[in-house]
C-alpha cells in the first residue's frame, strides 16, 4: 500500500494555488478533457478514443493540457484565469518523472510578458512552501530537501541562457546549429540518431543528454529557446531566431514551461499543418487542427498575453520529497 502522505501534500498545494489566484482576482476555469480537435505541437501526442452515442460513433482526443480551453475562455472575455486539469500524453517514456496521466496547472495574464509570469512563479512557489510549513507544523523556512538535494528558495532565481549551456556543456554554438545542415553534422558527430530525424528531435537529443543535468538544484529559469522549438511563443524582437519563453527548473527537474504568447495565426497554422503532414506520413495519430483555438489566438492579437503550465505532480515530488511520481497517487499504478 502506498504512503498517502504525498497525496495530502498535493491536496494542500492545490489549496494554496487556489488561494494564491483568488487573492489576485483570477477566475478558475474547468476545461474539457475530451475534444474532437486539438492544437498540434511537435512531440506532444494525444490519446484517441471513440464515443458511442445514440447518434453513432465519434472520435475524440484526451486533452494534452488545459491550454486550448483556457485560451478559448480568454477569447470569450473572462480575463485573467487559471485551470488545474487532468492532462494526458501518449508516446512518452514511462519513468519516475513521467506518467501518461498527470495534473497540470496553467494560467494566463493579460497585458503581461514572460517576465511577469517568472515573477508569478516565484511568488507562487514561496506561497506554497509557507503554507506547507504551517500545515506540517514545522518552522517556516526557505529550504527544501529533495532526495538529498538542498533547494534554496531564498537565493537568487537566475535566468540561465540556453546558448551559454550549449557552449559550456555540449561544446557547440547554439547559433550555429540553428541551420539544418550544421545541426545534422553536429548531431551525427556526437553519435545521435539523424536518419529521418527532424531538427527539433536532434535538438532535444542534445538537450536531454548533455544539457539538462547541469541546470542545478536551486530554482532557475532557462531562457533563449530557439523559436523553431517554441511555436506558440512570441519571437524575441531583438533576435527573432529565439523565443520569449522559459522553462522553470527546481531540484534539477523541469517543472514548468512559460512564454509570452504568439498570436501570429499564419505562422502557427503553418506549423500545425506541417506537423499534421509529418504525422500522416509516419502513421502517427493526428487529430484535426483546432480551428476554435486558432480563432481564439486571433482575438487575442491586440493585447499582450503570457502564461505558464506547471506540473503539479512533479512539484509534489519535490515538496513531498519522493523519488517517483508514481508514489503520489495511491489509486494510480
Amino acid at each position: 500500500m502506498k504512503d498517502p502522505k504525498p497525496s495530502f501534500i498535493r491536496e494542500r498545494m492545490i489549496t494554496s494555488v487556489r488561494k494564491f489566484f483568488s487573492i489576485r482576482k483570477f477566475h478558475e476555469v474547468i476545461t474539457p478533457v475530451l475534444s474532437s480537435s486539438l492544437p498540434l505541437e511537435p512531440n506532444v501526442h494525444a490519446f484517441r478514443t471513440v464515443a458511442q452515442t445514440t447518434k453513432g460513433a465519434s472520435t475524440h482526443y484526451l486533452a494534452t493540457s488545459p491550454e486550448s480551453g483556457i485560451k478559448k475562455m480568454i477569447a470569450a472575455g473572462i480575463g485573467n484565469c487559471f485551470a488545474i486539469s487532468k492532462s494526458f500524453r501518449n508516446l512518452e517514456g514511462l519513468s519516475r518523472w513521467h506518467r501518461p496521466e498527470f495534473i497540470m496547472l496553467e494560467w494566463y495574464r493579460e497585458g503581461a510578458t514572460q517576465d511577469d509570469i517568472v515573477a508569478d512563479v516565484r511568488a507562487l512557489m514561496t506561497r506554497i512552501k509557507t503554507d506547507l510549513d504551517r500545515y506540517l507544523h514545522r518552522p517556516e523556512s526557505d529550504i527544501i530537501t529533495y532526495q538529498g538535494r538542498t533547494i534554496r528558495l531564498g537565493n537568487r532565481w537566475p535566468k540561465v541562457s540556453l546558448r551559454h549551456l550549449f557552449a559550456s556543456h555540449a561544446k557547440v554554438s547554439l547559433d550555429d546549429i540553428l541551420d539544418d545542415r550544421t545541426m545534422v553534422a553536429v548531431a551525427r558527430k556526437k553519435g545521435y540518431s539523424t536518419d529521418h530525424a527532424t531538427w527539433e528531435q536532434m535538438f532535444h537529443q542534445i538537450f536531454l543528454n548533455e544539457i539538462e543535468q547541469h541546470v542545478g538544484d536551486d530554482p532557475c529559469f532557462v531562457v533563449d529557446f530557439p523559436s523553431r522549438v517554441s511555436p506558440l511563443a512570441a519571437r524575441r524582437k531583438d533576435n527573432p531566431s529565439y523565443a520569449q519563453r522559459f522553462e522553470f527548473y527546481m531540484g534539477g527537474l523541469e517543472t514548468g514551461n512559460g512564454n509570452t504568447e504568439n498570436t501570429n495565426i499564419k505562422e502557427i497554422r503553418n506549423m500545425m499543418e506541417v506537423e499534421q503532414e509529418n504525422r500522416n506520413a509516419s502513421g502517427a495519430t493526428s487529430p484535426p487542427i483546432d480551428e476554435d483555438f486558432l480563432n481564439a489566438l486571433y482575438s487575442m492579437k491586440d493585447t499582450s498575453y503570457a502564461g505558464v503550465g506547471l506540473g503539479i505532480d512533479r512539484l509534489t515530488m519535490i515538496f513531498a520529497d519522493v523519488s517517483d511520481i508514481g508514489y503520489i497517487d495511491p489509486l494510480i499504478g
